[in-house]
């Protein structure tokens, strides 16, 4: 069942638990990060930022693509890791045979550091995650423009005699918005923690019990200890944890949360289950 979780300033409807599904709508950017088995709720976003190929996070990439069609919507933007496309590509392909039926759709390959606009003042950059299949993360920054220092404290006739003559004011300025790491273990947020300074970051924290750690390890997950070994990273205003085992119950997940988060985390961090 889906959820709704406010931060931020966006609204974030989703599920995601681990083996099951996982999507995660952000209708204010118009954008979903991972389709999971192509629920209802995310069939209005126009951006698909795919994490990797698991089916639990993709299989309903297909089911996505036709749902846009059948609701008269553009055909959609799919962004996933660049090693998977031509796979995905024949996934898709295999479904208008199965239905006689042609779809329309964009594969974007993505590479880690490059930027990909999906509108005008909207973009995102991916890093490399660590996963047991390819897969990447994604910071979705907005631009805005900043007036230049040398133009602070000029009236409004002076501005505007400016622009006249063709002057350039403004400074583009990046905001990072959100961060989607999806499944990985902890190690990229060490080698990139600027991810950390988005204002919301949504990231797995798929195993909870110390002895399930050896697990998270196994599996490249991410444990709550590796978190809290990390707690002075997280520049973010909002911190959403996601993605825990079906071993554990949502009543579980909040107890060890409000028990093993320090303070400086506790205030900040919401769930989606």
């Amino acid at each position: 069942m889906a959820r709704v979780v406010t931060c931020g300033g966006l609204t974030l409807e989703g599920t995601s638990v681990s083996t099951l599904e996982t999507c995660v709508a952000v209708r204010e950017l118009n954008l979903c990060f991972d389709i999971g088995k192509g629920p209802r709720y995310a069939a209005g976003m126009d951006h698909v930022l795919l994490t990797h190929a698991h089916q639990d996070h993709a299989v309903g990439i297909a089911l996505h693509i036709a749902t846009r069609k059948l609701l008269d919507l553009p055909p959609p933007v799919i962004y996933l890791p660049e090693v998977i496309v031509e796979d995905m590509r024949n996934l898709i392909s295999a479904w208008e045979r199965l239905e006689r039926r042609k779809t329309r759709y964009t594969l974007v390959g993505v590479r880690p550091g490059v930027r990909y606009d999906m509108r005008k003042g909207l973009f995102f950059r991916a890093f490399p995650t660590e996963h047991s299949l390819p897969s990447t993360g994604f910071q979705v920054f907005e631009e805005r423009k900043k007036l230049k220092p040398e133009y602070i404290g000029l009236d409004g006739p002076a501005i505007v005699e400016l622009k006249k003559r063709g002057v350039e004011i403004t400074d583009p300025v990046e905001i990072a918005v959100v961060t989607f790491i999806g499944d990985s273990t902890i190690t990229p947020l060490d080698r990139f923690p600027e991810m950390l300074k988005s204002q919301v970051v949504i990231m797995e924290c798929t195993f909870l019990a110390p002895e399930d750690r050896p697990m998270a390890k196994k599996k490249r997950h991410t444990h709550l200890a590796d978190i809290i070994e990390r707690a002075d990273m997280f520049g973010c205003e909002h911190l959403v944890l996601s993605h825990f085992s079906t071993r554990y119950t949502r009543e579980d997940v909040n107890r060890e949360l409000a028990a093993a988060l320090p303070e400086s985390l506790k205030a900040k961090t919401k769930i989606l289950y």
